[in-house]
């Protein structure tokens, strides 16, 4: 009998036991699981650089974390990036500076300078694997990537276009999974304000801000009043209003905003 056949059965006779009518059997039970997830955890700590990256973000630099999944894809929102582009055409302006908020491993950075041939893109990450990452990809040099802090990000600033695709909100999956109605705890409002606050300052008057798929409306900051939706480029989601309470599970939100008043 293989060790994983062994540990399945040791596992299903565990399960079995508890709700057992004997609490010490039901403490038992419990500290094993306990003590089996440390080690789980402990172990992928170990091997997995990627994990490893997301933990120490979650412990060095809390007040910075939103989204620690590390998901991503090339050209993964084109009617958005398609939109964008037509913006910019529109009014004239090509040589523009761009910021991609939360790059991840650089995907969209590559992605951007596809739609934008000219413009000069800065991609911001604050996970230090995927990071590194992004600068081992040969680009132009127009393209640069830098650890996301304010501090950072201002220097190379302002921006005619801010994009923070994915980014502003947590585990929206396990969230919806488990039917949770109330995010006062795991990613209040407040965070995703302070957030949106400090990407406006980086956005130029006429400029996008582009907030794409987050678990709250932009529309419900105070910095909303100075932006104009544009067009009807949206998406339909989980949706949680100022006091972090669950409005709807498919409610629609535009993603793309002009800065009118700066």
């Amino acid at each position: 009998m293989s060790n994983n056949t062994k540990l399945s059965k040791l596992k299903t006779r565990l399960k079995a036991k508890e709700n057992s009518s004997n609490p010490i059997v039901r403490f038992i039970i419990k500290t094993l699981r306990k003590i089996s997830d440390i080690l789980r955890k402990t172990k992928r700590f170990l091997t997995n650089k990627e994990y490893r990256s997301v933990v120490c973000m979650q412990i060095f630099r809390p007040k910075d974390v939103h989204q620690t999944t590390q998901l991503t894809c090339f050209n993964r929102y084109p009617e958005i990036f398609a939109a964008c582009k037509q913006y910019f055409q529109d009014i004239g302006k090509s040589n523009i500076r761009i910021l991609s908020f939360g790059c991840c491993t650089g995907e969209e950075v590559v992605t951007l300078r596809e739609y934008f041939p000219e413009a000069e893109i800065v991609g911001a990450e604050i996970n230090k694997y995927s990071l590194d990452i992004c600068r081992k990809r040969k680009l132009d040099e127009k393209i640069t990537f830098i650890e996301s802090s304010h501090k950072n990000i201002t220097a190379h600033g302002p921006y005619d276009a801010v994009f923070c695709m994915a980014v502003l909100q947590r585990t929206p999956h396990v969230i919806e999974k488990k039917n949770i109605t109330d995010l006062s705890k795991i990613y209040p409002f407040e965070k995703f304000e302070k957030q949106i606050d400090e990407l406006d300052s980086y956005v130029k008057k006429d400029g996008l801000l582009v907030v794409h798929i987050t678990q709250y409306d932009l529309g419900d900051a105070d910095i909303a009043s100075k932006y104009e939706a544009y067009g009807d480029y949206g998406y339909s989601c989980g949706l949680f209003d100022k006091n972090n309470k669950l409005v709807g599970i498919n409610e629609k939100r535009n993603s793309i905003f002009v800065k009118k008043n700066a």
